[in-house]
């Protein structure tokens, strides 16, 4: 593991309350878009970094941030790569990405050519985000999903709800207004009169303000370290989703909900399945979302995938270097 020390370009920070923090909020999103502000200094850390190592067989980079790749590929280019093959780990795509709320610069196009050339593999989490590189690389994708230790998780068993007459559930995570937007299922939430509280975990509250003004049972609640906001979510009644757009970028939450072992609710955007939603609240969850195979998420397992990628990798390389 190499390390890259520690940030030296600060992140504008912000607040969500007050009319004043617009203007720092606006500033912050421009130099994202833009520069890919804060994260780009990684691109030279990264390359020094790899500057210091040793000789190894094998380098995987992990994304997001996808600048970790550009630096990868900078020292790839002046001559200082430390590995025979490297695979780039890519979780949500960056050019291709489908759930932000504006386009990415196409100037960020050069950078991703740059580590697509470069890396022997990349390494996408589920078969839709293929589709978000570019064609030309289209030999080098590989599906992995995502590994969990599914050891680490087993106290949360033994973790239920309270029997007090109110359902509870709650969601973890960031929402994207117009694409992970929950207007229209808080809009029904409020219009209720169950006895009921929805936890929202989230450091992008915009969306969630309004409705919990208005109604006590939608409950803000601070940003907890994943491991304590999974044992909060686990003594929920069920867990809520909110898909994304397109099939390119999968939430790896989905996999925290089902260690958690909580009925999952999965929301569409604007189009509510309410008999589904009353079902919940009313206790029935015959129409939970269904994790297929979890078992392919283990971490043994996933190694595995990444140790046959990397043996492969090495073959084939061999056998050009030997032409």
């Amino acid at each position: 593991m190499a390390d890259l020390g520690q940030d030296t370009w600060p992140e504008i920070p912000i607040s969500f309350r007050g009319g004043w923090n617009l203007v720092p909020r606006a500033v912050r999103r421009a130099l994202q878009l833009m520069f890919d502000y804060p994260s780009i200094q990684l691109v030279w850390r990264t390359a020094r970094a790899l500057e210091r190592l040793p000789k190894h067989d094998v380098l995987i980079s992990i994304a997001a941030p996808h600048s970790i790749h550009w630096g990868v590929a900078l020292a790839h280019r002046r001559g200082h790569m430390p590995a025979d093959v490297w695979l780039a780990d890519c979780g949500d795509p960056y050019m291709g990405q489908e759930n932000d709320s504006f386009p990415v610069m196409p100037y960020f196009s050069i950078p991703e050519r740059s580590f697509c050339r470069r890396a022997d593999a990349v390494v996408v989490p589920v078969e839709g985000a293929r589709d978000a590189y570019y064609p030309e690389f289209s030999g080098k994708i590989h599906v992995i999903p995502q590994g969990f230790r599914f050891a680490d998780y087993q106290q949360l068993k033994a973790i239920s709800p309270r029997r007090d007459g109110v359902v509870r559930f709650g969601y973890a995570g960031l929402f994207i207004p117009g694409r992970r937007d929950p207007s229209a299922f808080l809009q029904h939430l409020v219009q209720r009169k169950d006895s009921f509280e929805f936890h929202v975990f989230t450091k992008s509250p915009e969306l969630v303000v309004p409705f919990a003004r208005r109604d006590s049972r939608i409950v803000l609640r601070d940003i907890l370290p994943r491991a304590q906001v999974m044992e909060e979510l686990a003594a929920m009644n069920f867990v809520v989703n909110f898909e994304n757009a397109g099939a390119r970028q999968t939430p790896s939450k989905l996999i925290d909900y089902w260690l958690c072992g909580r009925p999952i609710l999965n929301v569409r955007g604007n189009d509510l399945a309410i008999e589904v939603i009353d079902q919940f609240l009313s206790g029935h969850y015959e129409a939970a979302l269904k994790i297929d195979q979890p078992e392919r998420y283990e971490i043994s397992n996933v190694v595995r995938q990444f140790d046959r990628l990397a043996d492969e990798s090495l073959s084939r390389k061999s056998r050009r270097q030997a032409y």
